[in-house]
C-alpha cells in the first residue's frame, strides 16, 4: 500500500502523472504503446504500471515476458543499491518537498556518473542484492484492457523486433 496511497502512485493509478505520450514499440508499426512503470506481483496493474503474470499456466511468450520485466526490475533495483551506498540520503526516508527530492535524486545521479569518470567504481562494495521495502499485497484485480496491453508487451518481446537472442536459452 505504500506506492498505492504515495503521491506519485496516487496519480500514477488516476492517470494524472506526467508520462509522455504513447509511442510505438521500437522496430514496429503497431499501434502506440503506453510507457509504464515496472512493477512486481505486489502492484496492481494499470495503464502506465505493468506486472508479471501470474507463475501459473504459463506459455512461452508469457515465461519470456516474465522473465525480460523481472531482468529490468533487477536493474532498477541494482542501480538504486548502488546509488545507496554511494549516497547515504537514500538509506531512509527522505524528509523534503518532492520538488526538492527530485533536485537531490538528479544530483546524486549527476555526482555518479562524473565520478565513475574520475575515479573507478569498487564494485565490491556494492551489495549484490538490493530490496526495495517490501510491500503489501494490493488488489489483485486487473482490467481487461491493462491485460491487453501486457500481452502486447509479450507478443513484443517474442517478434523479430522486440526478441534479444538469448532470451529463449534463458527460460
Amino acid at each position: 500500500m505504500v506506492f498505492k496511497n504515495s503521491d506519485m502512485g496516487r496519480r500514477v493509478y488516476n492517470r494524472q502523472f506526467d508520462f509522455p505520450p504513447p509511442q510505438p514499440l521500437p522496430g514496429t508499426d503497431a499501434p502506440p504503446m503506453p510507457f509504464v512503470l515496472v512493477g512486481d506481483e505486489a502492484f496492481q496493474m494499470c495503464s502506465n504500471l505493468i506486472k508479471p503474470y501470474s507463475s501459473r499456466g504459463l506459455n512461452q511468450n508469457k515465461r519470456i515476458f516474465n522473465y525480460r520485466l523481472t531482468r529490468a526490475r533487477r536493474m532498477v533495483e541494482c542501480t538504486f543499491g548502488i546509488l545507496v551506498a554511494k549516497w547515504r540520503i537514500f538509506t531512509k526516508p527522505i524528509q523534503l518537498k518532492i520538488e526538492t527530492v527530485d533536485e537531490v535524486v538528479n544530483t546524486c545521479v549527476v555526482l555518479h556518473n562524473y565520478l565513475l569518470i574520475k575515479e573507478s567504481l569498487n564494485f565490491q562494495d556494492i551489495p549484490e542484492e538490493s530490496e526495495l521495502a517490501s510491500l503489501e499485497n494490493f488488489d489483485m484485480r486487473t482490467n481487461v484492457d491493462d491485460s491487453r496491453m501486457r500481452d502486447s508487451f509479450a507478443e513484443n518481446f517474442c517478434s523479430d523486433a522486440g526478441r534479444v537472442t538469448w532470451q529463449e536459452q534463458i527460460i
